[in-house]
């Protein structure tokens, strides 16, 4: 899932955005997740990593010149919106990926991430955002082997046998990797990518570290259904 924040002080043009960038991407079948700010320092002080930076370049306080300079240099790509062309130019101190004028246009907007998505990101490793120590921590989708809800909490297995408790809940992040098949809903307790599945038998997936997943009478009919279509691909 791409996480796209957007920053600008109106709430009028902080809409727009938010709704031509919704449109973008839904037309072309990719998951997002946007948040919006008012303010550069409310942005940097919230924490969290983002794929993509829609900027007001005028704001009070930080501008979107200085939000982009605390950001730092990262996997992630900072287009600016502004009324001033010259206030653009400061942009390529920043490495900006665009820019947008204001008043925004659908057409130019759509240009503009037509272009930001195939150079900056069109070839993104697929990743999902979880909760460890309340901390945001971006995993690769072909290091998870499986999560497991155990007492009362849920715990992510990576390749290797690393294990780290998470925030979200089993349904949640069943939820967010719906676009990604190869993650199946098992056992009540257990979500398991099937890349990292050996072989099936009866009643369980063997992985390819050697450790038993159950599956569970409820979910053994999908469970075998996708395991063969997954070989099968």
């Amino acid at each position: 899932m791409l996480r796209i924040a957007v920053c600008d002080d109106t709430r009028e043009e902080c809409d727009f955005i938010v709704e031509y960038a919704s449109v973008f991407f839904e037309g072309r079948q990719m998951a997002v997740h946007i948040d919006t700010y008012e303010k550069g320092s409310e942005l940097i002080e919230a924490g969290q990593e983002y794929d993509l930076y829609l900027l007001d370049v005028l704001m009070p306080g930080l501008t979107g010149i200085e939000t982009a300079a605390r950001l730092g240099k990262g996997n992630h790509a900072v287009v600016f919106i502004t009324s001033s062309l010259e206030a653009a130019v400061d942009g390529y101190s920043v490495n900006a990926a665009g820019f947008i004028l204001k008043p925004v246009e659908r057409n130019h907007f759509e240009a503009t991430m037509e272009r930001v998505v195939n150079q900056y990101l069109g070839e993104r490793e697929a990743c999902i955002s979880v909760i460890h120590n309340r901390v945001p921590v971006h995993l690769k989708l072909e290091r998870i082997a499986w999560f497991e809800n155990r007492l009362h909490r849920v715990f992510v297995t990576l390749t290797g046998g690393e294990t780290l408790a998470i925030g979200q809940k089993l349904s949640e992040l069943q939820e967010e990797l719906k676009e990604h098949p190869q993650f199946l809903r098992c056992h009540q307790s257990y979500v398991v990518n099937l890349e990292q599945v050996e072989r099936l038998e009866d009643s369980c997936f063997h992985m390819r570290e050697g450790q038993l997943i159950p599956i569970s009478r409820n979910f053994y009919k999908q469970s075998k259904n996708a395991y063969y279509h997954h070989r099968l691909k």
